[in-house]
């Protein structure tokens, strides 16, 4: 990617208020930018050059609107896509951003958790599936409680309850199905975790440079508050050598 030119034509799936941003700064690089979204008028097609609308969890709609503007990049902006169609993309030479690999990845939570758990072998809370009621009643007991359940698919918290008692997983279900995105009734629980601090990292990938890792947010639990921090260097200076460790969330 050293010689990059510009303008390229660049296909965004999911049309909301970040990919209008993003379609805003592409289009002053002088690129062309189509907006895809499962309904019409959306903030991103607003501003795009063109736009589609389809269920990107439909594979045959997304192959054709691909074959249709045959674009040099797709850039994925929400969770509900069939995932599984970029990396056939990818294959046939189109740069998915910021690759298919990564996208297949991070948009599902039961891949990111195996990859993490079981391919790279890093220590995670305890964790199962379910796929109906039943299913998560016998996790979460295996489990223990307190515990957490999500969809697998899902965004800004959407369908997360934390459960307390085997009395509250049926509604914990109900939300879990309530908030997913996507067309699947896959549910993870996880061990609840008591944890210290949590710490936000972005990683931007460079084509031709080293990876870059950003510290944004630290969040201290202390009791019930919790304080966000957005400069680095208010980090607490905490002695945790000595303290017991809790497994990563």
């Amino acid at each position: 990617m050293k010689n990059l030119q510009l303008p390229q034509k660049i296909m965004l799936l999911g049309a909301g208020e970040l990919g209008k941003e993003f379609v805003i700064a592409a289009q002053r690089l002088g690129n062309y930018v189509i907006a895809v979204d499962s309904y019409a008028n959306a903030p991103a097609m607003q501003v795009a050059d063109t736009s589609e609308v389809i269920s990107m969890l439909n594979g045959d709609d997304l192959e054709q609107v691909v074959q249709k503007h045959q674009p040099n990049f797709i850039v994925p902006e929400i969770e509900a896509i069939r995932t599984e169609k970029l990396v056939e993309f990818e294959h046939r030479g189109i740069t998915v951003i910021p690759t298919a690999a990564a996208t297949n990845y991070t948009m599902n939570r039961d891949r990111i958790r195996e990859l993490a758990a079981k391919k790279l072998g890093i220590r995670t809370a305890k964790y199962a599936y379910a796929s109906s009621l039943e299913e998560l009643m016998q996790v979460s007991v295996e489990i223990g409680f307190p515990n957490v359940v999500k969809p697998v698919m899902s965004s800004s918290g959407k369908g997360q309850s934390v459960v307390n008692s085997p009395s509250e997983v049926e509604q914990a279900w109900s939300n879990a199905i309530a908030g997913a995105r996507g067309d699947t009734q896959k549910i993870i629980v996880e061990e609840f975790i008591n944890f210290e601090i949590e710490i936000t990292l972005m990683t931007l990938k460079q084509w031709d440079a080293a990876t870059i890792f950003v510290l944004l947010l630290v969040i201290v639990r202390s009791e019930v508050i919790i304080k966000s921090l957005g400069n680095p260097q208010q980090f607490p200076r905490r002695n945790f050598s000595k303290q017991k460790r809790s497994p990563l969330r």
